[in-house]
């Protein structure tokens, strides 16, 4: 499969077991999808790889420095992201049903907020095919865009051809 044509998704987070679970889940659920996806323990590690492989969706721990103080927390991380590439869709995912970090997780940037719950991995789901439909609407907006372009150039170059034809016809039978 052409690499070129994959979707890449990052999956930040510190728990490995939560990480490894949730990337068989959505190899399982995208297995007719060009995916590829890479895990990272701290979002320092994510941001390394981050400006080479340019992934257009990121899963993003809000408490990645649970187990390692130093580390920067989820929304550091998310600031960073959104800072390389704006338009990387990123999905907010926390143990704490909160408002606040919600409201805080979408005032910074992140597409989505997901609380760490029996149907985490559906919600997830849910929300990467609402993001793939946003993917594709911009890319028929893109072609229908180049198209219309396309149309008006063509018109215009018959209007140009049709007067220089009126024109050079008039002078001539004068």
């Amino acid at each position: 499969m052409n690499k070129k044509n994959q979707i890449k998704i990052f999956i930040v987070e510190d728990n490995n077991v939560f990480a490894l679970a949730l990337k068989a889940d959505l190899e399982t659920s995208f297995v007719n999808m060009p995916i590829q996806i890479h895990l990272f323990e701290t979002g320092e590690k994510c941001m390394e790889k981050l400006k080479q492989e340019k992934p257009q969706i990121v899963i993003l721990d809000y408490h990645l420095n649970s187990k390692n103080s130093d580390a920067a927390d989820g929304v550091k991380v998310l600031d960073w992201i959104k800072k390389e590439n704006n338009e990387t869709y990123v999905i907010m995912l926390t143990r704490d049903d909160n408002i606040d970090i919600a409201l805080q997780s979408l005032k910074h940037g992140a597409n989505d907020y997901v609380v760490k719950t029996d149907t985490q991995f559906r919600k997830i789901i849910f929300s990467l095919f609402n993001f793939f439909k946003i993917m594709n609407a911009k890319s028929e907006l893109k072609r229908y865009k180049y198209i219309l372009i396309a149309t008006f150039l063509c018109v215009s170059l018959l209007v140009c051809g049709v007067l220089a034809i009126w024109f050079f016809a008039s002078a001539l039978l004068r």
